[in-house]
């Protein structure tokens, strides 16, 4: 399966989301605003299993624009 950049809660128009993660070489990783790093994620494998109305993937840019914006939610 291809890496994907996926959001919870994703407002396109206000570029914000309430979680980022990412599922790059396999392995699910969350992005943390206040260490501005990816951590481990494994738990959101869940998302194989009939999650996907929950989220919207995203691309890479996206997942940036959140970052760069510092537009997560908590």
């Amino acid at each position: 399966m291809d890496d994907f950049y996926f959001v919870y809660d994703y407002n396109k128009k206000k570029m914000t989301a309430s979680r980022l993660y990412r599922r790059i070489n396999s392995e699910f990783e969350r992005y943390y605003t206040e260490s501005q790093s990816w951590k481990p994620a494994p738990e959101q494998a869940c998302i194989y299993i009939g999650e996907e109305v929950f989220y919207d993937e995203i691309t890479e840019e996206q997942a940036l624009k959140i970052i760069a914006n510092n537009a997560l939610l908590l």
